[in-house]
Parts: structure tokens; sequence; C-alpha cells
């Protein structure tokens, strides 16, 4: 996959299942396959990378141009 089509997701906001509020997408490590949320009060999380996404765990509030 290029670059591109990664990139667009760094810094949007994401829903998490079970989780409050919203959280910020940091960065992607598609070496590791893990995606990284920063959520309110610096606490950082791990999801696994594209899985969480394609199984709903986290929902991009993005309107992909």
């Amino acid at each position: 996959m290029a670059w591109s089509n990664e990139t667009y997701l760094i810094g949007e906001k994401v829903k998490v299942e079970n989780e409050k509020g919203f959280g910020v997408i940091t960065r992607i490590d598609l070496e590791r396959g893990l995606v990284y949320v920063l959520f309110k009060r610096m606490r950082e999380e791990a999801y696994p990378y594209p899985e969480a996404i394609e199984q709903g765990i986290l929902k991009p509030e993005v309107q992909k141009k």
C-alpha cells in the first residue's frame, strides 16, 4: 500500500469500542502491525492494524478526500 493511503488516518478523531470519549490516532507502525490512539490525560493505547478498523473496534471520524 502506498504511504499516502496509510497516513490520512493520522491526526483524525476515532471512536473506540468500550471507551467513553474520543481518541486521536497518533501513529501507525506497519512493521509491528499497530495503530496508536491517544486519549485524554495523555494515555496512549496500541491496537492491531488493520484488524481493529476492519472489525469495528476503531471507528474513524474521517471524510476521506
